[in-house]
C-alpha cells in the first residue's frame, strides 16, 4: 500500500467532514465538499466518510463510499484531482483513456478531460485536490510559454516505480506535518510549506507526461492578434474591458478572437482576462505588504469585493486576506 498505513493517514483522519449511511446525504455532502456531480448506487450497503484537510492551497482527502457507486462530476474545470486508492478498485474514465486504478495504479485527472468514474464496493481513496491556478503558475515558471496552452495528462500513475514512491513520500510527508499547522509554537516557516508544495506539484509536471511537458522546447509561435490581445489585456488591467473592446484592439472580430483563445488557451477571452487579474493581484499581495485587499481588487480591475475573493479562492485555493496573513 506504498506507505499508507492508518498511521501514516492518522492526521488526515482525525479531520472528519462527515460519515453517513444515507444515499442522498452523501451525495450532497461530498458535492459540497468537492464537486456537484451525479451519483448512482449499484449496490451494498452505504458506509460512506470523508476526512479532508488543507496545506497551502492544496486539499487532501480520504473518500469512502462502502456501496458500488458510479460517479459522474463531468470536466473539474477549476482544479486538477489525482486520485490513489488506499483500497480496493476503481474504474476512471478520462476522456478516451481508461485507468484500472488501485492501490499500485493511480490517476491524474486535468482539469478539461470529461470524466466518469466506477468505484467497486469497499473502495476507499486518497484524493489530491490542485487549484487550476496555482498549477499554472507552476507550470509558467517550469515551462514558460509552453505552458500557456491547454494542460492535459497521461493519466495512469504507476505507484510501483521509483517516480510513483517518490511522489508518495512527498504526499505522506505533508500529511505528517499537518499537526503542526494547528500549533502555532510548531508551524513551519510560510516560505518552507509552499516550497514543498510547490516541489510536489513540479514532480508531477516533470515526471508524469503531460502536454505542457512535450511542448516545452518546441516552436509554437502565438498568433499576432492573439499576441495583441494579451497584451493589450496586460496594459490595461484596471479598466472596464469588454470583448469587443479587445477583439477590436486585435484587429479581430469578437468570434474570431474567441475561436483563437479556444484553440490556443483553451479557454475564453474573457475568462483569460481575469486569471491574468488575479495572478496580478496574487503578485501584488506578496510583495508589497502596505497595499489594502481593495486597494488591490481595484488596481487590477475588481469592483466587487466579494465576487474577486470568490475568483481568488477558485483559482488559488485560498482568500486573499490569506494570502496577505501567510506573506505579511
Amino acid at each position: 500500500m506504498h506507505g499508507w498505513s492508518r498511521l501514516t493517514l492518522a492526521p488526515l483522519l482525525k479531520r472528519r467532514v462527515f460519515s453517513s449511511t444515507q444515499q442522498d446525504e452523501t451525495r450532497t455532502l461530498v458535492s459540497e465538499a468537492l464537486k456537484e456531480h451525479r451519483l448512482t448506487w449499484k449496490g451494498g450497503r452505504v458506509d460512506a466518510e470523508l476526512n479532508r484537510a488543507r496545506f497551502g492551497s492544496l486539499t487532501v482527502c480520504t473518500l469512502r463510499y462502502g456501496a458500488e457507486v458510479h460517479i459522474e462530476p463531468d470536466r473539474l474545470q477549476d482544479f486538477m484531482l489525482v486520485q490513489v486508492p488506499l483500497r480496493g478498485r476503481a474504474c476512471i474514465e478520462c476522456g478516451s483513456d481508461r485507468v484500472d486504478a488501485d492501490p499500485d495504479c493511480a490517476a491524474v485527472i486535468a482539469p478539461n478531460r470529461p470524466l466518469r468514474l466506477h468505484w467497486e464496493a469497499g473502495c476507499e481513496q486518497l484524493l489530491l485536490k490542485i487549484p487550476r491556478g496555482k498549477l499554472e503558475s507552476i507550470g509558467l515558471r517550469a515551462f514558460g510559454e509552453a505552458a500557456a496552452g491547454p494542460l492535459d495528462f497521461s493519466p495512469a500513475l504507476r505507484l510501483d516505480t521509483p517516480v510513483g514512491a517518490a511522489w508518495c513520500s512527498m504526499v505522506a510527508s505533508l500529511i505528517h506535518l499537518l499537526p503542526t499547522l494547528d500549533d502555532g509554537a510548531l508551524r513551519p516557516p510560510a516560505a518552507w510549506l509552499e516550497h514543498l508544495e510547490d516541489t510536489l506539484l513540479l514532480h508531477l509536471l516533470y515526471n508524469q507526461p503531460n502536454s505542457w511537458q512535450a511542448r516545452a522546447g518546441q516552436s509554437s509561435a502565438v498568433p499576432r492578434r492573439l499576441a495583441l490581445a494579451e497584451s493589450y489585456m496586460r496594459e490595461h488591467l484596471s479598466a472596464p474591458l469588454t470583448l469587443i473592446d479587445i477583439a477590436r484592439h486585435a484587429g479581430a472580430s469578437s468570434s474570431a478572437l474567441t475561436r483563437l483563445f479556444q484553440e490556443h488557451r483553451d479557454t475564453t477571452p474573457m475568462n483569460a482576462l481575469r486569471a491574468l487579474r488575479l495572478d496580478t493581484a496574487r503578485q501584488k499581495l506578496k510583495s508589497d505588504a502596505h497595499a489594502s485587499v481593495t486597494e488591490v481588487a481595484l488596481g487590477v480591475g475588481f469592483g466587487h469585493l466579494g465576487r474577486f475573493s470568490e475568483y481568488y479562492r477558485e483559482r488559488f485555493g485560498e482568500l486573499p486576506r490569506e494570502t496577505r496573513r501567510v506573506t505579511g
